[in-house]
């Protein structure tokens, strides 16, 4: 999947939510818009290119017949005037046939002008896909919904997440060995916040995450 995206820092780090500060008083050390983007752009090499939004990892073409694998990560794009970056956690269930399920939230969402949108999204109807060959790359999408909080204001969100895997070793098919987990997940994202009659506000973005 080589596909055209609009530009955003996305890619998988750990972040750090609070700390403790000397003498017992909290310090919030929640990373804000900046610290999201600074983390994605130095993780995401080898994966996508951000500048151009262009995979450039290699997709997996084959998964083992189980087994599960969880990944952390970003997840975002273009809305509302500005860029839209959260925090991605999603965990893949692997099943034979190069199927599975994924499951997954996203949370600690900051807009680059509006500040921070409140709130976790689910992730629903995660589904693995088996390429049409054995040369295609197999793939995911699932959809992460819920409600984001910005200014008072409530917008019911529904972002499509359509990646593929990249990272372990597929496997020599010529030789009796069987592929591992993979290592990282990343693709496009496509979808809207809505807000009650208002309207709806399209996003158009990107999301990476690895183990």
């Amino acid at each position: 999947m080589t596909t055209k995206i609009t530009f955003i820092a996305l890619a998988a780090a750990a972040a750090t939510l609070s700390a403790c500060g000397g003498g017992g008083t909290s310090v919030n050390t929640a990373p804000t818009y900046l610290d999201l983007v600074t983390r994605a752009e130095a993780a995401s090499a080898g994966i996508i290119d951000l500048q151009s939004g262009t995979i450039t990892g290699t997709e997996r073409t084959d998964l083992p017949d189980s087994g599960t694998a969880t990944y952390s990560g970003y997840v975002g794009g273009d809305v509302q005037g500005g860029r839209l970056i959260g925090e991605l956690s999603l965990t893949a269930s692997l099943a034979s046939g190069d199927s599975g399920t994924v499951t997954g939230s996203a949370t600690n969402f900051q807009h680059e002008n509006n500040g921070a949108y409140t709130g976790t999204l689910q992730m629903t109807n995660g589904a693995i896909h088996p390429g049409g060959t054995t040369s295609d790359p197999d793939t995911f999408t699932g959809d992460l919904t819920g409600d984001l909080v910005n200014g008072g204001t409530t917008y019911d969100t529904n972002l499509g997440l359509d990646g593929s895997f990249f990272g372990g070793d597929d496997g020599d098919p010529t030789v009796p060995t069987d592929p591992t987990l993979p290592t990282a997940v990343a693709g496009i994202v496509d979808g809207a916040l809505t807000e009650t009659g208002v309207g709806t506000d399209f996003l158009t973005g990107a999301f990476v995450a690895t183990q």
